[in-house]
């Protein structure tokens, strides 16, 4: 209150009259209210209702028990549980599918930003190609990739046969070793063009003038690249490597549409895990307690992400 009484005070002393100041105090509210509601109706709700099932163990079409912080217990403490080893287990290929996809998105991006930003003949036209696969929805995408990997009529192992580098058909879908590879390759194919663009960008806003004063004082293109590219690339870099782990993380395309969690759990992320456990098992205070688990982490990252977008954008 003692504020807003400094600023109508402020204002009169500026010409501006009080009523004049609590229209636009109003207008303001006014104006946000949409963006508040559309930010409560699809976030917040959504995230204190979750809360609220995983304190429960509820079926569904049942009615729901108070059971405080039971479901948060039987996933990561109690080894007896049903759900303790393959939350765990879930826990496990997320992080080793997340991090290779972010280590092959990582390099193919790199690589091809460096290739692209050079001057090559037809340049705009591998641009163009390369962009091609995250143009494509990842559902399309993914049937793709099935079809390629099929051990019947699949394109890979058609191939493979007739250049006669096998003998007999490669599971790459149903073979526990081969599996989760198999779900990476694929989804490093449709993300990396995302890599690469942000990585363009960021090299075509480097002023040439450093690398011809690089090249004057005798660097050679790795000294260049260490010394120049990727110091004034890091910025870049951190925003794309935190939005596509929260992005690579949380989705479950690939290993719905290629694997559906299998063979034997080898490729069951966790947010796989959680739709099996809701709409499979029918348990929606499980189903709501798998990914509550992960949004700290995911609070983590989206907070020093957002720092480091305003950050740049001050």
């Amino acid at each position: 209150m003692a504020l807003l009484r400094t600023v109508e005070r402020t204002s009169v002393r500026a010409g501006v009259r009080p009523t004049r100041l609590g229209r636009d105090f109003w207008l303001g509210y006014a104006l946000t209210l949409p963006a508040f509601l559309v930010v409560v109706g699809l976030v917040a709700y959504p995230l204190g209702y979750a809360f609220w099932l995983s304190l429960q163990d509820i079926k569904v079409g049942g009615q729901g028990q108070f059971v405080g912080l039971a479901n948060y217990a039987r996933l990561l403490f109690d080894r007896d549980s049903r759900i303790y080893g393959l939350f765990w287990n879930s826990v496990k290929v997320t992080f080793l599918y997340t991090g290779g996809a972010l280590a092959g998105k990582f390099i193919i991006g790199m690589v091809s930003a460096l290739i692209l930003n050079a001057q090559i003949r037809a340049r705009h036209f591998w641009r163009t190609l390369l962009f091609v696969p995250w143009a494509i929805p990842a559902v399309v995408s993914a049937f793709t990739w099935r079809w390629m990997y099929n051990d019947v009529n699949g394109v890979i192992n058609t191939l493979l046969t007739n250049l006669g580098l096998v003998d007999r058909p490669i599971l790459f879908l149903a073979d526990p070793k081969l599996a989760l590879w198999s779900v990476l390759i694929a989804a490093i194919w449709q993300g990396a063009p995302f890599w690469t663009m942000t990585f363009l960008a960021g090299l075509q806003a480097i002023p040439r003038e450093l690398y011809e004063a690089a090249a004057i004082d005798g660097a050679t293109p790795f000294q260049q690249y260490f010394r120049i590219t990727l110091p004034l690339l890091t910025p870049v870099i951190t925003v794309t490597v935190m939005l596509s782990a929260i992005w690579t993380s949380n989705a479950i395309q690939y290993v719905y549409i290629l694997t559906n969690g299998g063979p034997a759990n080898a490729t069951q992320t966790f947010p796989l895990l959680a739709y099996h456990e809701g709409m499979q098992a029918y348990d929606l205070g499980i189903a709501s307690t798998i990914p509550l688990v992960f949004f700290p982490v995911f609070a983590v990252l989206i907070y020093f992400l957002t720092r480091r977008m305003l950050r740049q954008e001050g």
